[in-house]
């Protein structure tokens, strides 16, 4: 009886496993009223969140992050939200597919003025809005570029430097254009160096013509510039007053003065004091413009004027005697400037009459000039001549 038994016991469990791997036999079974043995139920799988992108890829200004996933409840509503140390950057409500994956779209943008740094998406289950639940998230990470200038405020003639990071390393095309007013007064182009960044050599030398107030500087990416993404920007200050153009003159007259004295020999003293006598005008100069006098502060650049012309006069005459060519053409292509400056100064100042009276102070200045650069030569010739009387 022990053996019968045991065998219908194994003929049993052998029907059993043929049940499950046949599901013919398995019928076959249940119409004799067997039972078969119930197997637990998968568990459903997590809902799921990633990026588009490898998960050590950065994301630059520009780009667009996409948010994919799957194993959520079908055509179930749900909410994404991007944050970052707390803040919030970006929310996404999407309704699942029928299939229950995340749909196109659920996408977010990567903007100008967006802080560099690691940033959390997280995807809440709003089948109950007043009681969201997490769901799913995923960390990725944003280099955003920067750009800073190496100070607030310049006055005319002063070189602005740029600077800045985040951009893709390794040779990368971007531009850099200044705005003012609306207009775009000039473009910089620049590739990155290999650690992201804006190399050195990146600046825009101030006009002296420049207009006072608020400038822009913008970086895009080097694809078409009017359609490059906007991937950062600063402002900075340009001083055109007349102090300002003032002092921009000033370091001007030192050069040529330092040139001078580097360069020439013999009479270089005499061609020193007159660039004095040219500061001292322009000291003059300043002095009325503070007593809101302009007229006669324009006086004053005039006769600075026709003290440079008179010695440009004296150092054509002295060209190939005491000033060799090259520095002679070096004198007059600086005071020559010098001029341009002073003149472009005078034509932004608001004067009233007095035309002629500017116009006869500088003929006598330049007369000076000239008689005392002839005095100079005369002496020379009249100790010669004494000499050889002798």
């Amino acid at each position: 009886m022990r053996i019968i038994t045991v065998s219908l016991l194994l003929a049993a469990v052998a029907l059993l496993v043929l049940a499950q791997a046949d599901p013919n036999i398995g019928a076959y079974f249940m119409s004799l009223g067997g039972v078969l043995p119930q197997s637990e139920p998968e568990s459903a799988a997590d809902p799921t969140l990633h990026t588009d992108k490898p998960e050590d890829y950065v994301y630059t200004v520009g780009e667009t992050v996409v948010f994919l996933g799957e194993n959520y409840t079908p055509e179930g509503y749900y909410q994404l939200i991007i944050t970052k140390e707390g803040e919030t950057y970006g929310t996404i409500d999407f309704k699942a597919t029928r299939e229950g994956g995340i749909p196109g779209g659920v996408e977010w943008s990567v903007e100008e003025g967006v802080p560099s740094g690691q940033y959390e998406a997280t995807v809440y289950d709003m089948a109950d809005s007043e009681n969201p639940v997490e769901v799913a998230s995923v960390t990725f990470t944003v280099n955003a570029a920067t750009l800073h200038t190496d100070k607030d405020e310049y006055i005319v003639e002063e070189t602005v430097v740029f600077t800045g990071a985040g951009y893709t390393p390794g040779g990368t095309s971007y531009v850099i254009e200044i705005e003012f007013d609306g207009q775009v007064l000039k473009t910089l182009s620049f590739h990155s160096s290999e650690d992201g960044s804006i190399p050195s050599g990146v600046e825009w030398a101030i006009p002296f013509d420049a207009q006072g107030g608020s400038y822009i500087a913008k970086a895009y990416s080097d694809t078409e510039l009017s359609t490059g993404v906007l991937l950062a920007s600063t402002e900075f200050q340009v001083n055109a007053t007349m102090a300002a153009r003032a002092e921009a003159i000033f370091r001007e007259l030192k050069a040529l003065n330092a040139t001078i004295k580097a360069d020439v020999e013999g009479i270089n003293v005499s061609l020193t004091q007159k660039v004095n006598v040219v500061a001292k005008k322009i000291e003059q100069f300043m002095k009325w413009v503070e007593e809101d006098k302009n007229n006669t502060a324009a006086n004053m650049l005039n006769a600075a004027v026709n003290n440079l012309k008179a010695l440009i006069h004296h150092v054509e005459a002295q060209k190939g005697k005491h000033i060799d060519e090259e520095t002679a053409d070096q004198l007059i292509a600086q005071a020559e400037e010098l001029i341009t400056k002073m003149e472009t100064t005078m034509s932004s100042m608001n004067t009233k009459g007095k035309g002629k009276q500017v116009s006869t102070q500088a003929r006598t200045q330049e007369q000076e000039m000239e008689r005392e650069g002839r005095g100079q030569g005369d002496s020379n010739g009249k100790g010669k001549a004494k000499g050889k009387n002798k």
